[in-house]
């Protein structure tokens, strides 16, 4: 029982393996989908965003996606991602540039991932927020042809301050 289940394990850890490797090579899947285009998607991300449009940046994601912004719980579904980013909007000016640095491709989905560049302007106080940071986000291609957000997460360049240590 041991030998089958040891035997079972390697077959499963390596078939695992080998679906995570990269690939060089464009396979049928891909070519059916095309090259998404990461500038681009990053630029109407970006362009939404900075316009405080929840709307049109939600518009960008599945609606079953997951969004998973730093220190807070994950946000399940496009009209959870609309609310939480409208709050934002509401309360701060914000300036986006987000750049593509690599990715995958797997037939209708990609890996993204990057870096941006945020600064954002409280409304209330005039508090100035500025952050460097680094993001994946997993695309899922439509059946018109486009592109969405199914899977996201990000996170600061810089750590923490911890409780009571000085700013």
């Amino acid at each position: 029982m041991k030998t089958r289940f040891a035997t079972l394990f390697a077959l499963i850890a390596g078939l695992t393996l080998a679906a995570c490797q990269p690939r060089d090579t464009e396979t049928a899947a891909d070519a059916q989908y095309g090259t998404p285009d990461f500038a681009l998607m990053n630029e109407a991300y970006d362009a939404a965003t900075n316009a405080g449009d929840a709307e049109a940046m939600g518009m960008l994601y599945a609606v079953d996606a997951v969004s998973m912004p730093p220190n807070a719980s994950p946000l399940g579904g496009r009209a959870a991602i609309i609310a939480d980013a409208a709050e934002n909007f509401a309360v701060m000016t914000v300036n986006l540039s987000s750049s593509s640095e690599g990715h995958y491709l797997m037939g209708d989905m990609a890996v993204d991932w990057g870096t941006y560049l945020f600064a954002g302007t409280l409304k209330d106080s005039g508090i100035a927020i500025t952050e460097e940071g680094k993001y994946v986000a997993i695309w899922k291609a439509q059946p018109d042809g486009s592109w969405q957000i199914v899977r996201d997460i990000w996170n600061s360049n810089t750590p923490l301050a911890m409780e009571g240590e000085p700013e």
